[in-house]
């Protein structure tokens, strides 16, 4: 049975205390914090690369991340098969070994498929629901709250809501806060994502609002009282960091610490997520930086040149 989940001022409390014991935070179980949007690992063969999985949800369990989340977006869900995310999974939860929160990808094309995925979650001691909404980027409200409603109630593990479809409004997930009682994180993509935030936290619901966009973002939103955010693999030790620096009251530290990491943030603008399995392969998680749905690298000469320097200079911080 998985620790359980800490509500928000005693989560902030441990998150302090953990930056001063580093190692005392990695088995409590949250909904906050930094959770990490894992990659998929492929082999040449275009083959899932399952040694490769398992390593980098070790290699983040050692991060000391508050959270993985696979499949998802960033993780290339829509090249992977229903039988590869049944089994995959698995893989994860196991290598977590209880040591972070694991949120599996439950979001298919259809409602009937999605419910299968979060049953599935839950049978193989998921911690909790990662969900985007269908592929179709012309459903209406009508549709995705009937979608969401559907996956909640097959399953009483909370769940995250992730943007993915422009009917997905703020307004929207305030909605579903008070008909979906396990919705515990929105993962804010669209819009003014600092102003969302700050809008979330003054509507005083449960629900946590996290971030994507690279973590460019990370802190203003903290300073909004954010959750959290859900970023690549590559730098996930520097992420949780500037996140136990902040709550531990030294802002300096962090903001410096930050203005180093977002120099790899802005990079990952210019080359796709692609940098992140650079980054994973340079450290030794992953074999190749093969992707399914393409065999352009999208970085050239310069790209790693740059890539080099943020390295060298992240390299002290290193937890993993």
């Amino acid at each position: 049975m998985s620790a359980p989940l800490l509500p928000r001022r005693s989560f902030l409390a441990a998150s302090a205390a953990s930056a001063l014991a580093p190692h005392a935070f990695a088995a409590a179980k949250t909904m906050e914090g930094i959770f990490v949007i894992m990659q998929t690992p492929f082999l040449e063969t275009l083959e899932l690369d399952e040694e490769s999985l398992a390593r980098e949800t070790d290699f983040l369990a050692r991060c000391r991340v508050h959270g993985v989340v696979w499949p998802a977006g960033a993780g290339e869900t829509k090249a992977l098969s229903y039988h590869e995310r049944m089994r995959y999974s698995q893989t994860v939860v196991k290598a977590a070994k209880g040591r972070t929160t694991v949120l599996i990808g439950v979001h298919g094309v259809n409602k009937f498929e999605a419910m299968e995925y979060a049953r599935h979650a839950e049978k193989i001691g998921a911690d909790g629901l990662h969900a985007l909404g269908p592929n179709d980027e012309s459903v209406d409200q009508e549709i995705l709250a009937d979608y969401f409603q559907a996956i909640a109630s097959v399953s009483k593990l909370p769940m995250c809501i992730q943007v993915s479809v422009p009917a997905m409004t703020t307004d929207f997930l305030l909605r579903m806060a008070d008909k979906i009682p396990t919705f515990r994180i929105a993962k804010l993509e669209a819009g003014n994502v600092p102003h969302d935030v700050t809008r979330i936290v003054g509507e005083g619901r449960k629900v946590i609002p996290s971030t994507g966009g690279g973590a460019m973002n990370l802190m203003t939103e903290m300073e909004r009282n954010g959750g959290g955010t859900m970023a690549g693999a590559g730098l996930a030790d520097i992420q949780t960091e500037i996140w136990d620096l902040f709550h531990a009251g030294k802002r300096k530290e962090a903001r410096e610490l930050f203005a180093k990491f977002l120099q790899a943030a802005v990079l990952e603008r210019r080359t796709t997520y692609v940098l992140q399995k650079e980054i994973l392969r340079r450290r030794g998680i992953f074999k190749t930086v093969v992707m399914r749905n393409t065999r352009k690298f999208r970085m050239d000469a310069g790209d790693l040149r740059e890539l080099d320097t943020i390295m060298e200079l992240l390299r002290p911080h290193f937890r993993a």
